[in-house]
């Protein structure tokens, strides 16, 4: 390198002492002497060289807005019921603007007075309290007139508080329903009182959860205390008491444990039953970019079957093929504790002393696929089969078809069920679900009385929409079929087919402001009296119109 930088030196001092002797002509003069120097040094500067790193570019994080919506589908098509939530949808109202507190008040066709309301405190980063309260009632049904009304008032008070590491929450309930046991012959002349039925209910609530839930350890408690009566002396006092867990070993593995126990005691005049129930729930999830893994057992027993407590197994797998297709699959079993106010949720017109067992799942094999197929548009489709013990089947009774009872198969139940699902949502425009479902039922027995699975449908779709047309108006539009339907009469040993069941349901909401607003709600638009239990047919087209208040 010395040398390069040495000779090109030299050329350029050659080159400067050689023009300097050149003449006006351009030609060098005869007498001029190139002198060439070895002995000059050519010395140059040391050159800048930066050490220090190229700094990197800040990096945007891009925050993820999770939305989540919780959906309740009315499969039972109950009575009228307003279908509109304590948020309301505002979407150029400012936040600081917001209030949660509201009163509803409405009237509707069969004598069908409505109230609503709900009380909060004021916005607290310590502590929430709020009271609810809810009145709907029909003076007159179907058939009958005032000997098919029915009825239903919620009241709820409670509170959580926050200390920053947990939150206690705790809640007083009250419901009272009443319906009447229409369903007779129509040559019989019964009154109102005779046939009346009326169900209440007081529950304790207390709960504590870790507040945030981003660190290693987190855990939860709660308990309930329920005491169920109805108007014909049967009565059941229930605690429950569920206790969960989990621990993030690593980003990817963790494990979790819940346990539930339940101890309730059921009693009808001189007769009582201790029934209790436990559960405990282990489990070992891995969740990866591509493969996710959850197994553990069900450990879980009843004191009825007097089989003590079972293990079931418990696996499920599921692989993200791309960002917008995952498949799963898995395999469980499990036990559902069915009591007495959960069998009056699913038929209110039971019989006394009704024989109550549990439901044992020995075997769900199920799988599915979940697919974006587009912004917003989403497909959840997949089947399960699964062998049922004293699956649950609702038979009119054989001293009064008027009243039911349950009936259980003495082998097992396989139950086939193919679903599919379509969700949509395009923010601030529309909200839309539709899933169909079709159930196999395969029974053990050739006994005419369990020839069928009784008042469980074979299809159920349901199609529930929310549109925002325009600036402060809200549309409903809710499409429920089902078909399929068999009935068994135990007082006249018959069968029947029902009729399939199509139910159209509209509703609106518009506010004039921000605190006054109109709504009205329809329901069974077909006018279509179908019989979702045996002799009970629903009530035709219903309305239900009135004002809310926001404060």
């Amino acid at each position: 390198m010395k040398r390069f930088l040495t000779i090109i030196a030299l050329c350029s001092l050659v080159s400067i002492e050689g023009l300097a002797q050149v003449g006006t002509t351009g030609r060098l003069e005869e007498e001029a002497e190139i002198v060439i120097r070895k002995d000059r040094k050519i010395v140059l500067p040391p050159a800048t060289r930066n050490f220090e790193k190229i700094p990197q570019l800040p990096v945007s994080g891009a925050v993820t807005k999770q939305e989540y919506q919780f959906r309740r589908f009315q499969y039972n098509l109950s009575p009228l019921e307003p279908s509109f939530r304590t948020a309301n949808y505002r979407s150029s109202q400012p936040a600081a603007n917001f209030t949660s507190n509201y009163v509803r008040a409405g009237y509707g066709n069969y004598g069908t007075p409505y109230f609503e309301g709900y009380i909060g405190s004021p916005k607290s980063q310590d502590y929430i309290v709020n009271l609810y309260v809810r009145h709907l009632s029909s003076q007159r049904g179907p058939i009958f007139d005032e000997n098919s009304a029915s009825g239903r008032t919620e009241a709820a008070v409670g509170g959580k508080f926050f200390n920053g590491v947990n939150t206690v929450s705790g809640s007083l309930n009250y419901t009272g329903q009443k319906v009447h046991f229409f369903g007779y012959n129509p040559v019989l002349d019964l009154t109102s009182d005779a046939i009346e039925q009326k169900f209440t209910r007081f529950s304790a609530n207390v709960g504590v959860q870790k507040t945030e839930r981003d660190e290693q350890l987190n855990y939860s408690f709660e308990t309930d205390w329920v005491f169920f009566r109805d108007a014909l002396e049967a009565k059941e006092n229930k605690f429950d008491f569920d206790v969960a867990g989990d621990y993030q070993l690593s980003e990817e593995l963790s494990l979790s444990l819940e346990a539930i126990a339940v101890l309730s005691k059921r009693s009808e005049g001189a007769v009582e039953a201790n029934r209790n129930y436990l559960s405990l729930q282990p489990r070992v999830n891995y969740a990866g970019d591509k493969f996710a893994l959850k197994a553990g057992i069900n450990f879980a027993g009843d004191n009825d079957s007097g089989n003590g407590m079972s293990l079931y197994p418990v696996v499920e797998g599921s692989v993200n093929v791309d960002a917008g297709l995952r498949v799963y699959a898995g395999y469980e079993g499990f036990l559902t504790m069915n009591t007495l106010e959960s069998s009056i949720d699913q038929n209110p017109f039971l019989r006394p002393g009704f024989d109550l067992r549990n439901t044992e799942t020995e075997s769900n094999i199920y799988g599915g696929v979940e697919i974006d197929l587009s912004k917003g548009l989403r497909l959840n489709a997949g089947g399960s089969l699964a062998s049922l013990n004293n699956l649950q089947l609702f038979t009119n009774a054989v001293s009064d078809s008027s009243r039911f009872e349950i009936l259980y198969d003495p082998g097992t139940v396989d139950r086939l069920n193919i679903f599919s699902e379509v969700n949509f949502e395009k923010a601030g425009e529309v909200r839309s679900s539709l899933r169909f479902d079709f159930y196999n039922y395969d029974l053990s027995t050739t006994a005419a009385n369990l020839e069928e699975a009784w008042h469980l449908p074979s299809f159920k779709a349901a199609f529930n929409n929310t549109f925002f047309p325009i600036e402060n108006l809200t549309v409903t539009a809710d499409l429920y079929y089902m078909g399929g339907l068999n009935a068994w009469n135990g007082e006249t040993a018959q069968k029947f087919e029902l009729d399939d069941i199509v139910d159209l349901n509209l509703g609106g909401k518009y506010n004039l402001n921000q605190q006054f607003g109109v709504f009205l709600q329809l329901n069974n638009l077909f006018g279509s009296e179908y019989q979702r239990n045996l002799n009970y047919p629903s009530r035709g087209i219903q309305f239900l119109g009135g004002i809310s208040v926001s404060f």
